[in-house]
């Protein structure tokens, strides 16, 4: 079990301070090393930090536009001093280096407000350290700046409207469903509606909305403080990840009484949430009465528009898409400028599909009939498939094809 940061009260050593000797110039020099990554990962947006003992060395790794880039190579020794700094700075305790802690701190970013996370785990060489990078601004972000395509934006907007039922956002780990959670959030809050959320981990804060988080030793279940939260009668809910039955349960539950209850699942595409749920042991019929709309995501790396050029994908790569392609229809490729510091890439784009039941559906489902069945109902209904929006964003110059196609 991670380890509550600042559960402890503890002397802070000067940085590089170990068995009573105090920091030299070059431990200081180290200290100002690893301030100068972390801050150059946050202005660049990177994702994550990465601090990787070896037997020889400490290898230095930044996610940017989801692709580890060794940025540093650190000497075998700097590796408690290291440790130390970044633990100070997520306020945990640096006497403890055999089990895992997890800490946090926040700085600004120019006019952005970046938050940070930090993990150790301990290893064969020393303790890994990853700094995780949470951006606030996302939490602003609006459904008309997530790239929907416009008529699953418009579909969407109209499920959202209906003030009642339940959303579901799924996807891998890492695939952007809280920014499309906290956006739909936006887009349903109201002055004269109660909105709450009761979320493991509150990554951004959203005024007008009451939001709880279990602490780390909670004497009640994910699934009662659901229902705690229920009671509340709010007409807006977030309720975090569904992971087992009694999630599940609590969480329809609270959709049956007129609310917007939003959460998040772990799926391959929108119908094998809906399979997932019933796999849980979820009545199908409860699901037709209280699902309006489940999205599927993934995130690829955004292409620079600065240096992106078109080329020609062959014919493998064509026929891996699945669909007739125009002859003429142009792909593009990352090349690599000083705007996106050579990598080809700035930042992240999201993909994806929506499913909403319609009557017909809902009688498949409530008969059980075979998910590859309801699916090729919804796509004959005029559901726009994840592959679809991701080749048309590669056709559009926002990512590569081989990336859409290896995120699916």
């Amino acid at each position: 079990m991670l380890e509550k940061p600042g559960t402890e009260t503890m002397r802070r050593p000067a940085p590089g301070e170990a068995a009573g000797r105090p920091a030299g110039a070059e431990e200081k020099n180290l200290v100002a090393q690893i301030d100068q990554i972390i801050n150059e990962a946050a202005s660049a947006r990177a994702s994550e930090v990465h601090f990787e003992p070896g037997p020889e060395n400490l290898v230095v790794r930044v996610r940017q536009a989801g692709v580890l880039k060794v940025v540093a190579q650190l000497p075998e020794t700097s590796k408690t001093t290291v440790a130390n700094r970044l633990k100070i700075m997520g306020q945990m305790d640096i006497t403890k280096f055999r089990v895992p802690q997890s800490g946090y701190f926040k700085r600004a970013a120019g006019e952005r407000k970046v938050e940070f996370y930090v993990y150790t785990v301990p290893t064969l060489y020393g303790e890994a350290l990853v700094v995780r990078i949470s951006d606030k601004q996302s939490a602003t972000m609006h459904l008309a700046e997530l790239s929907m395509d416009p008529k699953v934006l418009a579909t969407y907007r109209r499920c959202l409207a209906k003030g009642s039922g339940l959303y579901l956002v799924s996807g891998p780990p890492g695939s952007g469903k809280r920014t499309t959670i906290y956006a739909s959030i936006l887009e349903v809050l109201k002055p004269d509606r109660l909105a709450m959320a009761f979320d493991p981990v509150i990554k951004y804060e959203i005024a007008g909305m009451v939001q709880g988080k279990p602490e780390d030793k909670s004497e009640f279940t994910f699934a009662e403080a659901i229902e705690a939260l229920m009671r509340q009668e709010p007409d807006v809910a977030y309720i975090g990840d569904i992971a087992c039955e009694a999630d599940a349960r609590a969480t329809i539950q609270g959709a049956f009484a007129k609310r917007i209850v939003l959460a998040r699942m772990s799926a391959n595409d929108s119908l094998n949430t809906i399979q997932n749920l019933i796999d849980m042991g979820i009545q199908p019929f409860l699901l037709a009465a209280s699902v309006t709309s489940v999205i599927n995501q993934r995130l690829v790396r955004r292409l620079c528009e600065a240096c992106r050029e078109p080329y020609a994908p062959d014919e493998s790569l064509r026929r891996e898409v699945g669909y007739q392609l125009p002859e003429n229809v142009a792909f593009f490729r990352a090349k690599g400028c000083p705007s996106c510091n050579g990598t080809g890439y700035h930042g992240a784009i999201a993909l994806f599909e929506l499913y909403h039941p319609s009557e017909e559906l809902n009688k498949m489902i409530v008969a059980k009939e075979p998910m590859q069945a309801i699916r090729a109902r919804a796509l004959k209904e005029g559901m726009y498939p994840l592959k679809w929006d991701g080749v048309r964003k590669a056709a559009g110059g926002m990512a590569t094809l081989e990336d859409v196609l290896n995120s699916l």
